[in-house]
């Protein structure tokens, strides 16, 4: 993994979806309190579009104690969206979660599995299509099995 760390106005920060759906944002008041006091002591992470995929919590805390800009850690390495969900869960394993989050995390674990798996299909026909110099759509219709998709 490579990183890069930056000092960046929270402001240009973005949440991801998926952290409020599993996550939400109940912050203890002790741990505001502490970031009041001590600042961000762990680099938020993003990708290198400056989205948030670990320390949603902590970028909540620092909005709410006025905090202005922070250091953060720019992933390198996660240029898709089902890289970014995934490190988003892989971030929170190991911290203590109920079971129905650790039942959500892991059915949109399984999804991106799949998505996955449909984009190498994807790929691999889209590559069949271009050897026999064909489009898409045609090495489908003309597919020995054609009758049973129309």
């Amino acid at each position: 993994m490579n990183y890069v760390l930056n000092r960046v106005q929270l402001s240009d920060l973005s949440r991801h979806p998926l952290s409020i759906e599993l996550y939400g944002y109940d912050l203890d008041r002790g741990f505001l309190a502490s970031v009041k006091r001590h600042g961000i002591l762990t680099p938020i992470q993003v990708t290198q579009d400056l989205i948030i995929f670990d320390g949603h919590k902590r970028y909540q805390a620092a909005l709410d104690a006025g905090i202005k800009e922070a250091r953060v850690l720019v992933r390198l390495d996660l240029n898709d969206e089902l890289a970014i969900r995934e490190a988003l869960i892989e971030c929170n394993r190991y911290r203590d979660r109920s079971a129905d989050i650790k039942l959500h995390e892991r059915q949109v674990l399984q999804n991106i599995a799949t998505d996955r798996t449909r984009e190498r299909e994807l790929a691999g026909e889209r590559r069949e299509a271009l050897a026999v110099g064909t489009t898409e759509r045609e090495t489908a219709r003309f597919s020995q099995y054609w009758w049973d998709i129309e």
